[in-house]
């Protein structure tokens, strides 16, 4: 899904009947429908009607995906401007360059937020073809995992060309451009075009991705409405198989047979000029109790705005508004949320936490703040990794919106990397994975989880399922990293289990001490240790350690590490630290890892040699 910026030429709400509106200070309302937000400066009357008719698309979208029912929808902001210049201060870089084409609309996503932005007063026939098309994406591809991209692109093209009237709604309109496009270039074989992914030349390079988006929309447009609906089963069963874990060949060849004469019937239905359209009852519009509706200050609108232009990356753009909205309004929280999303995107880590820290204090119940300071605290690293905070700002996110389910991701990665509350880690993580399963990021926070308990098994096959599935290289690059990383994680097990076993055989025996005595158990430290360094005990069981590296310090390839554990601290050595075997859980890469840059701050398990060195380090797990 991109961004996707409406042609002047095509957009206008002539549905609608907009009212003009004298020049002058512009008044702003928001309109707050059960799924949408909308912020206009066209009037209340205009704005209502946008909020009921997106409504209304919503319904008929998510009918046509059974699956897609059972998901909450996200809540999206629409920018509803009264004509072009207002539309200009939204989207200045389309009007910075002189002879660059004017956009009437956008569709952005950006930091888990949709927004929407058009110009109500652009001429054209089909209002919402190009912002449909997006906004079908916002609906379906979340909640459906694997979905092919030439599907996802074909059916949000057959959607894209919906109208709906007072009683009716037309769906599967013919796109002018779309069969210009198909009489001019040569068809994509289908056995290529059912393996386009995100990464593709067909996806990517101008002279290809045309006549893919053109052939997607007309073989979905066969599929759904050909030779009298009679193909429309087989959709059902190609969704089916891939849901069931089949490749797109066999998915392909379980649903449409022969793809030889799959290929000639679809470009028959091309060459015949004859692509039908049908009519559904139009959805009911919501009604008007549903819709609160409020005059905004100066300073909300600001905030509001600045919001949108860094949601495009119109950063120099956005800065005055949100300034100023703050400083009109030191007690509005959005304007010091859209003001964190700003220092945010630009890498101004310490100014975005301020600014969330601000924001959380004026709105104690925004979910997203609290969300988004979490992760911003938890990716720093170092012991802010480990701030309860986190883990609070966390759990008031779920609690102030218990549909999010980047909270549940990311609530499942801390617990996780603590090592702690893993069964209610999975819980986390189950339910992230519910809320969109679409969504590669919430299927791998459960594998972390299934892994950090040891269910290796579980965590590889569901690895596998995504890597089956991945929309582009970038995911199956991330399961294959994670797959070795599995793998090294069961040999450092096995490891560890075999050392337990030798230590539980060796605690059965009498051993030496250095006195002379006989005792049992690990040994104490050898008395040739530096004196200088503290005399402590090991908090061991068998030849482990855990705990918090305070201290490293290296000489050539010789290391020494101060490990702080639950009950006291003690230095370990490694003669050759290149010799350590060491494995991390965390997001250094295992093999990698530079133990006199990479260790100090981490929690870590400690695999120790047997007598006389038990100081000596052999194994270094990292974990957290």
């Amino acid at each position: 899904m991109r961004k996707r910026v409406v042609p002047a030429t095509i957009v206008a709400i002539a549905l609608l009947a907009l009212p003009v509106f004298s020049a002058g200070r512009d008044k702003w309302v928001e309109v707050r429908s059960p799924n949408f937000i909308v912020v206009s400066n066209a009037g209340e009357g205009a704005a209502r009607k946008v909020a009921v008719q997106f409504e209304q698309i919503r319904a008929l979208f998510r009918d046509s995906f059974a699956y897609v029912r059972a998901h909450v929808s996200p809540v999206i902001t629409i920018f509803a401007v009264k004509d072009e210049d207002s539309l200009r201060e939204l989207l200045p870089e389309y009007w910075e360059t002189k002879g660059h084409s004017h956009p009437a609309g956008i569709f952005i996503y950006s930091f888990y937020q949709f927004q929407v932005g058009v110009d109500l007063g652009a001429p054209g026939e089909n209002p919402y073809e190009a912002i449909y098309h997006e906004y079908y994406h916002s609906v379906t591809m979340p909640y459906f995992p694997g979905l092919p991209v030439w599907m996802a692109e074909g059916l949000a093209d057959f959607y894209g060309n919906t109208e709906i009237g007072d009683k009716d709604a037309s769906l599967g309109f013919p796109s002018p451009a779309l069969i210009a496009e198909l009489q001019t270039h040569t068809l994509i074989p289908l056995a290529t075009l059912f393996q386009v992914d995100h990464n593709s030349p067909y996806y990517n390079e101008q002279n290809k991705v045309s006549i893919f988006y053109a052939e997607s929309w007309a073989l979905t447009h066969y599929l759904m409405l050909g030779d009298q609906q009679a193909h429309r089963p087989s959709i059902a069963t190609y969704l089916g198989a891939l849901d069931q874990g089949a490749t797109q060949e066999q998915a392909a060849a379980k649903a449409f047979g022969d793809l030889g004469k799959l290929q000639t019937g679809l470009e028959r239905y091309i060459h015949g000029f004859s692509f039908p359209y049908v009519k559904v009852p139009a959805p009911a519009k919501i009604a008007p109790s549903e819709l609160q509706v409020r005059a905004l200050s100066d300073a909300e609108s600001e905030a509001y705005r600045g919001g949108f232009l860094v949601g495009h990356q119109q950063y120099k753009s956005a800065q005055p508004l949100l300034e100023e909205a703050a400083r009109l309004d030191p007690q509005l929280a959005l304007a010091q949320e859209n003001l964190a999303l700003l220092h945010y995107a630009q890498q101004e880590r310490t100014e975005a936490l301020a600014s969330l820290s601000a924001a959380i204090g004026l709105d104690s119940k925004n979910a997203f703040t609290h969300y988004l300071r979490a992760s911003l605290s938890f990716s720093g690293g170092g012991a802010a990794a480990r701030d309860p905070q986190v883990e609070d700002d966390l759990r008031q996110a779920v609690a102030g919106n218990p549909n999010f389910a980047p909270t549940y991701g990311l609530l499942a990665t801390y617990l996780a990397a603590q090592g702690e509350k893993l069964a209610e880690a999975l819980d986390f993580a189950q339910k992230g994975v519910a809320l969109e399963p679409g969504r590669t990021e919430y299927q791998f926070a459960l594998a972390q989880v299934l892994a950090r308990m040891h269910r290796y098994d579980e965590a590889e096959a569901l690895a596998h399922r995504v890597r089956a599935s991945a929309a582009d290289t970038g995911e199956r690059d991330q399961a294959d990293r994670f797959l070795e990383y599995l793998g090294q994680a069961r040999e450092a097990e096995a490891r560890f289990q075999q050392q337990q076993a030798a230590a539980a055989e060796r605690a059965r025996e009498p051993v030496a001490s250095p006195d002379g005595n006989r005792s049992t158990g690990f040994p104490s430290p050898s008395a040739t240790d530096d004196s200088s360094e503290p005399k402590i005990e090991l908090h061991r069981r068998g030849n482990r350690a855990e705990g918090v590296v305070t201290q490293v310090t290296c000489q050539g390839n010789e290391m020494r590490l101060t490990l702080k554990t639950e009950e006291n601290s003690v230095v370990l050595h490694a003669s050759d630290s290149r010799q350590v075997d060491y494995t991390s859980y965390v997001a250094t890469k295992p093999g990698r890892i530079s133990p006199c840059d990479d260790l100090k701050g981490r929690t870590v398990r400690v695999v120790t040699a047997d007598a006389p060195h038990p100081d000596e380090i052999e194994q270094l797990d990292i974990m957290k």
